[in-house]
C-alpha cells in the first residue's frame, strides 16, 4: 500500500479521518481537547495546514482511513545547539476498523521518504503519555523516547 499526498481538495477527508483521533483525546485529556471541533472550522485548519508549504499530509486507503501530518521545522544554530531541520509528524491516525494492516507502517515509510527529500535531520512525533497502544506501534517501528513534557497545575 503506497500513501498519496493529500491535496487541498482532501481537507474534509482529513477532517473526517481527524474524528475519532479527537473523540480519543477528549475522552482521554477532556481539559485539554474539545470532543467534536465543528466540522467547518476542522476542514478549514487542515485546508489552512495543506496550503503551508513546510506542511505534507498523506493518505491511505480507498476510500482513505489513514492519514499523516507532516511538518518541516527548521532552526539555525544558536549558542546553546545546533540548528537542526526537523521533519515532525504532527498527526498519524489509522481508523480503527483499518488497523492492523499496514497503513501506520506505510505512513511511516512516507514521511521517512520526506524527510530524506527534504534533508532532514531527524523525525519525531509526539504522543499523549496514555496512548500506549500509539507508543508500542511507535518503537516497534524504530522510534524511541527523547524527551518527557511533565504537568502541574499551580
Amino acid at each position: 500500500m503506497i500513501p498519496r499526498r493529500a491535496t487541498l481538495e482532501d481537507a474534509a477527508t482529513l477532517a473526517r479521518l481527524n474524528t475519532h483521533v479527537q473523540s480519543w483525546h477528549a475522552a482521554h485529556y477532556p481539559e485539554a481537547f474539545f470532543p467534536s471541533p465543528d466540522p467547518q472550522a476542522l476542514t478549514q485548519y487542515f485546508a489552512d495546514r495543506l496550503a503551508d508549504p513546510a506542511c505534507t499530509a498523506f493518505l491511505t486507503g480507498s476510500p482513505a482511513t489513514g492519514y499523516a501530518l507532516c511538518q518541516l521545522h527548521t532552526r539555525e544554530p544558536s549558542v546553546f545547539s545546533p540548528g537542526y531541520r526537523r521533519l515532525m509528524v504532527d498527526h498519524i491516525a489509522v481508523a480503527p476498523e483499518a488497523r492492523r494492516r499496514g497503513q501506520g507502517r506505510a505512513l511511516l515509510e512516507a514521511a521517512r521518504q520526506l524527510a530524506r527529500d527534504l534533508k532532514a535531520d531527524e523525525i519525531l512525533l509526539d504522543t499523549w503519555e496514555a496512548n500506549t497502544d500509539a507508543h508500542a506501534f511507535f518503537r516497534a517501528n524504530g522510534f524511541k523516547p527523547r524527551r518527557m513534557l511533565f504537568r502541574a497545575t499551580p
